[in-house]
């Protein structure tokens, strides 16, 4: 049978798996089209049920393998699950559109599909997942086991009423490598969520700077703690909390910038849109998820002095002068908006959590596996700018 290579990457969403639910989990697939003998300009439709994509079924039919350990120093066993258990059938399952490489001129890096399949928590899968135990998820061979694809229209993919009956094409899709990668992680009962917190943004001109044309613009930004106990955050530095992960890397998670609320934070989190088409002027450059090279030996806990305590119920108050910001942008308007970002977090006080001779986080306290607290805000502050300078 004549085979067509796709490359294929398997991931998990996160590295760890909540029993609880309360954070969804996935197993992420991305799949590309960039083999030399793709040479079809038509953009390829395929449908996930009854394939790799649907991992249930292919674990059970052998497309893919479920592994088991019960810790880091034991072998890990293959677990197997019932014949085609809760396969999605013909009438589930999604339609995923992949565009061809004829003509492509990005890096084929940034011409991925993406495919999240969501491990329900009530599922029969999700019951053979033991909390305190790890497990690796892998394609078992090549084949992508896909029951039905087509080339075709991407605006106008096959109705879905018996679309499994007889695929238009009869070429075999195949992984293009001998691996696919693997989606690891451990499974907690449940996880350590922060308290609610609420952000809010809105504009201030300091009007102690001196004459008109030297007054600074500044965005007031303000944090409180909706819960009833304080709260350690830690403001900068690398962050170490559970992040999004796509098929190769983590999602774009801004790991090492100072937070908003840090005393040397200095408006590198903030986005500027035109106000009349949205679209985006100045973006925050990228620092990427990892911070300065350390070694594997290196201790990672937060220093104290990067801490701050957030008491329930006392907002913390930040002027951020945007004023050189500001130059920057032709007359118009615009949007500033504040780009969420996570902080590693605790319970307690900066001054009472520390141990003696200490100087960082003590590691009775110090868990990564948590959700971060989020600073993030739905307020904009709409301004206008003529030569430079807001006009307020």
């Amino acid at each position: 049978m004549a085979e067509l290579s796709i490359h294929t990457a398997i991931h998990s969403r996160y590295q760890v798996l909540d029993a609880s639910g309360q954070l969804p989990f996935s197993v992420v697939f991305g799949l590309c089209r960039r083999s030399p003998a793709d040479t079809d300009p038509r953009p390829l439709v395929l449908h996930t049920s009854s394939s790799i994509l649907d991992v249930p079924y292919a674990i059970s039919e052998g497309l893919l393998t479920l592994h088991e350990q019960q810790d880091r120093d034991s072998q890990s066993t293959q677990i197997s699950l019932p014949h085609q258990s809760e396969t999605s059938g013909s009438g589930a399952g999604e339609y995923l559109t992949l565009s061809s490489p004829v003509g492509r001129t990005g890096s084929w890096r940034e011409a991925f599909t993406i495919y999240q399949y969501f491990i329900n928590p009530e599922s029969k899968l999700a019951s053979v997942l033991q909390p305190g135990k790890k497990y690796t998820i892998r394609a078992a061979s090549g084949d992508l086991g896909v029951k039905w694809w087509a080339y075709g229209d991407v605006h106008h993919p096959p109705d879905k009423q018996g679309a499994l009956t007889k695929s238009p094409e009869t070429t075999k899709l195949v992984n293009s490598k001998p691996t696919a990668g693997k989606a690891s992680f451990a499974v907690v009962p449940e996880l350590s969520w922060p308290p609610k917190v609420e952000t809010h943004m809105q504009l201030r001109r300091n009007e102690q700077t001196g004459g008109d044309e030297e007054r600074a613009t500044f965005l007031e930004i303000s944090f409180l703690n909706r819960g009833t106990k304080p709260i350690v955050v830690q403001t900068r530095g690398t962050q170490n909390f559970i992040v999004p992960w796509g098929p190769f890397q983590p999602e774009d998670v801004d790991m090492n910038r100072s937070r908003v609320i840090d005393s040397f934070y200095r408006g590198t989190s903030l986005r500027v849109l035109d106000a009349a088409t949205s679209e985006v002027v100045i973006e925050p450059k990228k620092m990427g998820p990892c911070g300065p090279l350390t070694s594997a030996s290196a201790d990672r806990r937060p220093k104290l002095e990067i801490l701050t305590t957030v008491m329930p119920g006392q907002p913390i108050i930040k002027h951020v002068d945007i004023t050189e910001l500001l130059t920057r942008l032709p007359d118009g308007k615009y949007h500033v908006l504040m780009v969420p970002q996570g902080m590693w977090w605790c319970p307690g006080r900066s001054e009472g959590i520390a141990d003696e001779g200490d100087d960082r986080v003590p590691q009775r306290l110090y868990q990564t596996r948590i959700p971060p607290l989020m600073l993030e805000t739905d307020d904009f502050v709409e301004l206008e700018i003529e030569n430079g300078r807001a006009v307020l």
